[in-house]
């Protein structure tokens, strides 16, 4: 086993329980393996880049690399053409793939959401007239997810930060939540020293506590014939099967299997509750090619209700603003489709835009939900001009018209970029904001002045990495 990993006593212990001695004994030599690389397409930013590498086997966009390159050097990874995923956290797309009717539109939420990667992964399989609510509490988390939000790309998606209890209002709301509970961290020892050292029997029963804690104020959001997907990135089954319990003794919710080929090497694990067997999936690294986690999936009793109102009193409605018809049209130029679209104003002057098909959602979650970043950010309106001052997620995000002019750097000129640095380029005739692109995915906005390009590429985001 890696010496540089101490296994707590405790948990050496349990899992000797849990595996039998010689399966323990594998479980500690994968230690010593090499940790699979992998990551998820988005086809919304096509990129053969990745074409012959081994594909991630539950997951149909998911590939292996064959050892960890530096991500930073591609600026591929900063126009959001992929997303670095662990490959056992993309099984959500089995599960999805197998219960969740994708045909159709419907509201989806990732409740524990950061930095993005369940919500990048549910978002591509959701429809264009469908919802995403991707929510995170932590502050400190906030910024990564609505940055890879951000360079995904789509509009159907909103930004949130809130605690589980302030989304009870939203009864029988979503037809998908997805809860990856916060947890001990087991699963993560292999690639993570922090959660070693930070392990105990305590913080286990903690975290146990918590996730009853969250499923009891989640659980009346999701709609008859809902799906209901419990996960974890540990093995202790106070967090996992006493969870699947905890779900199955409302009586609100019948057990799902997932169908996996023998293959794959997933471990189907059967737990007995009122309601019958209740079914996890656990992904153990010395089975399986990737790191730990624990996934349930559960489907909410009754028949599945098409229209869900929300009851928000009338004068708390009213506080969402929204641009003017005359406002809306100039804005609008900016994208392929506006009529499509409403545009918010949050604050006194971001303006943001929300899906038609989500516009009635939008202002009755903005009432309910602390809303950080729905639809597309598109920027401000100048005070002399009355023109739009674009943003980067408008930049990168999919619904921006072709009519905005742009530039295809090569590989020094993107790095320069985004660095914020100046990099040659012949803009001829072109004049004003353009959109600069790598291997024509868009990494953002540059200004074309008389005598001197500006790069707009956001300070905050810029590459600092050196090699």
């Amino acid at each position: 086993m890696n010496h540089d990993i101490k296994l707590p006593k405790k948990f050496t212990e349990r899992m000797k329980e849990q595996l039998g001695e010689a399966a323990f004994g594998e479980f500690e030599k994968a230690f010593d393996n090499p940790i699979p690389v992998s990551l998820r397409l988005n086809p919304a930013k096509p990129t053969n880049k990745f074409d012959n590498e081994q594909p991630v086997p539950w997951c149909d966009l998911g590939k292996y690399l064959p050892k960890r390159p530096l991500f930073a050097k591609d600026p591929l990874i900063f126009a959001g053409a992929y997303y670095v995923q662990e490959a056992s956290s993309m099984f959500l797309w089995h599960a999805l793939k197998q219960h969740a009717p994708l045909t159709q539109d419907l509201r989806a939420l990732d409740l524990c959401a950061a930095p993005g990667g369940k919500s990048t992964l549910i978002s591509t399989m959701l429809t264009e007239g469908s919802l995403l609510v991707t929510n995170e509490l932590m502050p400190n988390r906030l910024p990564a997810l609505t940055e890879n939000i951000v360079r995904w790309g789509r509009a159907n998606t909103f930004v949130s930060h809130n605690d589980s209890a302030s989304f009870k209002p939203l009864k029988e709301f979503f037809d998908v939540i997805a809860v990856d509970a916060p947890c001990s961290g087991e699963g993560m020892f292999r690639k993570d020293y922090k959660a070693v050292d930070m392990w105990s029997t305590g913080l286990v029963h903690s975290c146990s506590n918590t996730q009853k804690e969250i499923l009891d104020d989640i659980m009346g959001c999701v709609k008859p014939g809902g799906l209901l997907l419990y996960s974890t990135c540990t093995f202790a089954e106070a967090e996992n099967e006493e969870s699947m319990r905890h779900i199955a003794a409302t009586g609100d919710f019948e057990p799902l299997k997932i169908e996996v080929p023998e293959a794959w090497g997933i471990t189907e694990l059967e737990t007995e509750s009122h309601e019958g067997t209740c079914y996890g999936y656990r992904f153990i690294f010395h089975k399986t090619k990737g790191e730990g986690l624990f996934l349930s999936a559960f489907r909410k009793k009754g028949e599945p209700a098409r229209n869900t109102k929300i009851k928000v009193p009338k004068k708390k409605a009213q506080q969402t603003n929204m641009l003017s018809k005359k406002e809306a049209e100039q804005v609008g130029k900016w994208l392929k489709n506006p009529e499509e679209f409403d545009f918010a104003v949050k604050g006194t002057e971001h303006i943001f835009a929300i899906p038609k098909h989500a516009t009635k959602d939008f202002k009755n979650l903005n009432t309910i939900l602390k809303l950080t970043n729905p639809g597309v950010y598109m920027g401000k309106i100048n005070a002399k001009s009355g023109k739009l001052i674009p943003t980067h997620d408008l930049a990168v995000n999919t619904i921006i018209s072709d009519k905005v002019p742009s530039f295809e750097l090569d590989y020094e000129q993107a790095i320069s970029y985004l660095r914020k640095q100046d990099f040659p380029l012949d803009t001829g005739s072109v004049k004003d904001w353009t959109i600069v692109k790598y291997e024509g995915v868009a990494l953002g906005f540059i200004k074309v002045l008389p005598n001197r390009i500006n790069n707009y590429y956001p300070m905050d985001l810029r590459l600092r990495k050196e090699f």
